[in-house]
């Protein structure tokens, strides 16, 4: 691929300093023999000038190169793997700036690394194209490191949420219902919004809202399937992109095209805007203070507190995770969404988070199975059976989770319900604390006996568990990993200490 102006900039000034630190030249000897300031030649290795003719001439001639040699994209077997990681894109689709990273710095970086480091880098980019990791699949990532780095918590989106409720809020305390959010964006934003059940094409039937620039105005298509609670968040939402005045955007829900990171970045925020509007900080945290200081667990309290606020399932589950690291010091925290469709034995992981250390439960893009035993699962079962009498039914659940391996355990609070709008499947939600003294003490119905613990791992294929009763695969990446462990042992052995 052809590189763009900025990467051959970088690309000339990574080869003038390796040239010039092949002759030992300081940055003031190139000076004196091209007759080229010391400013300037420095501006041109950090990537950010490409000399005239005259200028380059000169430099070829002070380095004792040919002019073509020098102006040539090549780089040498050394710098190959800085090459292909400049021509492969990947480079120009991250967001470096988010995490206070330039690319000049960068490849300055990686030209002046070992060897061995340089063959990490081309490692990287053959394992990303034989396993066809797509340039959305390090948007989400960098975007789930982004969320970690913060612990899911961003005062300036919070407090520009308490600006909007002061504004529109017509009783201190209450819900903003949907038709203020329909009102703002009609007046202040001149928006027309139409609802639409996009039967019409079936490849758009899970489509959720789809925002549209027409020539004066802005339309906001929504989804006719979608609850009155699902609604008031795609307009809360709408209103954030336009209220935090985001020019990069998404158009549809769910996700159609990514053209670049602030489109991810923006959608996360503007989320997190509707979240932080739909349920008020300041009522949510008494409400969590007075949930954690019962002694009894009350399985339809996650259900009662979606309704108060008239917010959705997973609305509350993550709005958990943004307030308890910063107020009650829970800074171990995992989320899972799983998707199943009744009748089958799959449940696809549709989203993660974590704020946790160890990482774990860890979620898989792998073609493994995870572990039955999770109340996130169980429930997705518990609720098919429950369908049967009561369709639309939501259940709320609750386990200790305890890694069979590690003994680490997990508070896991579960919401299971229907899919709106997709038809035919459910999803579960989870919102995983894991316990250290601060939890225990803080939780005070985690002595219920209603609360059971189980026995877990992460996936079937992993797990050491014997005569697992809901094991859906046997164990072959255990025993193999089992197997090489003995090997070494055994190994060891031969040798004299």
């Amino acid at each position: 691929m052809a590189l763009n102006k900025e990467y051959v900039k970088l690309i000339f000034g990574i080869k003038l300093k390796q040239l010039r630190q092949n002759h030992s030249l300081s940055l003031q000897q190139l000076s004196d023999l091209s007759g080229i300031s010391v400013s300037y030649l420095n501006e041109i290795e950090k990537g950010k000038k490409y000399p005239k003719s005259e200028k380059l001439i000169a430099l070829a001639d002070a380095l004792k190169v040919k002019p073509t040699e020098l102006k040539s994209e090549v780089l040498n077997k050394k710098l190959a793997p800085v090459s292909r990681l400049l021509h492969s894109g990947i480079l120009s689709e991250l967001p470096l700036d988010l995490f206070g990273l330039e690319l000049s710095r960068l490849l300055d970086l990686l030209s002046n690394a070992p060897s061995k480091l340089n063959a990490f880098i081309g490692t990287l980019l053959e394992v990303s194209r034989n396993y066809d990791v797509r340039v959305e699949t390090f948007y989400f990532s960098v975007l789930r490191s982004y969320q970690e780095i913060h612990e899911n918590f961003f005062p300036e989106i919070e407090e520009a949420a308490e600006q909007f409720s002061e504004e529109v809020r017509l009783l201190a305390g209450k819900y903003i219902p949907e038709s203020e959010f329909e009102d703002y964006l009609t007046e202040k934003y001149n928006y027309k919004l139409v609802n639409n059940d996009f039967t019409e094409h079936s490849s758009l039937s899970d489509l959720r809202s789809l925002m549209i620039q027409e020539k004066r105005r802005k339309k906001l298509v929504l989804n006719s399937e979608l609850s009155q609670r699902q609604r008031a968040f795609y307009l809360a939402k709408e209103v954030g992109f336009n209220y935090l005045k985001f020019k990069q955007r998404n158009t549809a829900t769910p996700w159609v095209k990514i053209d670049n990171f602030d489109q991810v970045l923006n959608d996360f925020k503007a989320s997190y805007f509707a979240s932080s509007v739909l349920i008020n900080r300041n009522n949510f945290l008494q409400d969590l203070q007075d949930f954690f200081s019962s002694e009894q667990w009350n399985q339809n309290i996650l259900i009662d507190t979606m309704r108060h606020y008239n917010t959705t399932p997973e609305m509350v589950l993550q709005r958990m995770t943004n307030l308890l690291p910063e107020y009650f010091g829970f800074h171990e925290l995992f989320f899972f969404k799983f998707n199943h469709r009744p009748g089958t034995d799959h449940y696809h992981l549709g989203k993660e988070m974590h704020l946790s250390r160890t990482n774990q439960p860890r979620g898989t893009t792998l073609q493994e199975h995870f572990c039955r035993r999770w109340k996130f699962i169980t429930m997705l079962d518990e609720l098919e059976e429950i369908h049967k009498t009561k369709p639309g039914e939501i259940i709320g659940g609750a386990q200790i989770a305890r890694y069979i391996d590690t003994g680490e355990e997990f508070l896991l609070l579960s919401l299971a319900k229907p899919f709106t709008p997709t038809k035919g499947m459910n999803n579960s939600l989870a919102l995983g604390i894991k316990l250290d003294e601060k939890v225990r003490s803080t939780i005070k119905f985690l002595g219920d006996t209603a609360i059971k613990t189980q026995l877990v791992n992460d996936t079937c294929e992993r797990c050491m568990a014997q005569n697992c009763k809901v094991r859906a695969s046997p164990p072959y990446v255990y025993e193999r990993l089992k197997k090489e462990e003995e090997r070494k042992q055994v190994l060891e052995s031969f040798n004299p200490k």
